[in-house]
C-alpha cells in the first residue's frame, strides 16, 4: 500500500479542509416553517427548504399532520424538486399514512417527463410535455407572475399559475383548486382544497 510522507499528512489535511470550505462557500441554505391548520385548529406541521448549489437548486417540503376523518389518519409528505438552469430535471413525492404509502417521480429525459406517480386514489403513468420551471416545493419561496405553468410533484400534470389577486394565485389540479397568498414577496399562506379534508398551510417562521 502506498503511504504519504509523514511531512506531507498536515499539507494534505489543509487541503482537504479549504476544498470543503469551498464546497460549503458554493451552498447557500433557506429554511421557512408552516402550520397546517383545519377549521382554526392545527393538525400538523411543514418544513421548507431550499438550497442553492453553483449551478443548481433542490427545493424540498417535509410535512407531518394527524387528524381524524371516520377514524385516525396520520400523514408523512416528503416533496423535492431539482432544478438546472431554471429548468425541473426531477421532482419526487413520497407520502406515508397509515392507510397506505403512495410514490410519484418525474424526470426530464431531454424531451419529455417521464411519470409514474401514485397518490389517494390516483395512478398517472403518461409522458408530459416540457420542460417546467415551477413547482409546489418552489412557491414556498418565490412569487410567481401569474403567468407561467406549474408542475405537480404528486401528480404529475402541469396546470397554469392564475394570479386572481394582489399577490393571489390559483393552480387547480384534478378538479381541487389551491391558492398561494403572497406579500411582500413571501409565501405568507397557502389555502387547499383536498379530496380528503380541506386546510391551509399557515407561515410560522
Amino acid at each position: 500500500m502506498k503511504t504519504f510522507p509523514t511531512h506531507t499528512t498536515p499539507i494534505l489535511f489543509l487541503l482537504l479542509y479549504f476544498f470543503s470550505l469551498e464546497g460549503f462557500a458554493q451552498q447557500q441554505t433557506e429554511t421557512a416553517r408552516f402550520e397546517i391548520v383545519v377549521l382554526g385548529i392545527q393538525i400538523g406541521q411543514m418544513t421548507a427548504q431550499k438550497v442553492s448549489f453553483k449551478d443548481s437548486i433542490a427545493y424540498k417540503v417535509d410535512s407531518q399532520v394527524s387528524f381524524w376523518l371516520f377514524g385516525d389518519v396520520d400523514l408523512r409528505l416528503n416533496n423535492r424538486a431539482h432544478l438546472v438552469g431554471g429548468k425541473i430535471t426531477k421532482a419526487y413525492s413520497d407520502s406515508k399514512t397509515n392507510r397506505g404509502n403512495f410514490t410519484s417521480k418525474i424526470i426530464w429525459n431531454g424531451s419529455q417527463y417521464t411519470v409514474d406517480a401514485t397518490s389517494y386514489k390516483y395512478s398517472n403513468k403518461s409522458p408530459l410535455p416540457g420542460p417546467h420551471s415551477w413547482c409546489s416545493t418552489k412557491m414556498f419561496f418565490h412569487e410567481p407572475s401569474g403567468n407561467e405553468m406549474f408542475l405537480s410533484e404528486v401528480y404529475g400534470k402541469a396546470s397554469p399559475i392564475k394570479k386572481i389577486g394582489a399577490g393571489i394565485y390559483e393552480i387547480i389540479l384534478n378538479g381541487n383548486t389551491t391558492e398561494y397568498h403572497y406579500h411582500a414577496g413571501k409565501l405568507e399562506k397557502i389555502v387547499v382544497e383536498s379530496t380528503i379534508k380541506d386546510y391551509q398551510v399557515r407561515r410560522i417562521q
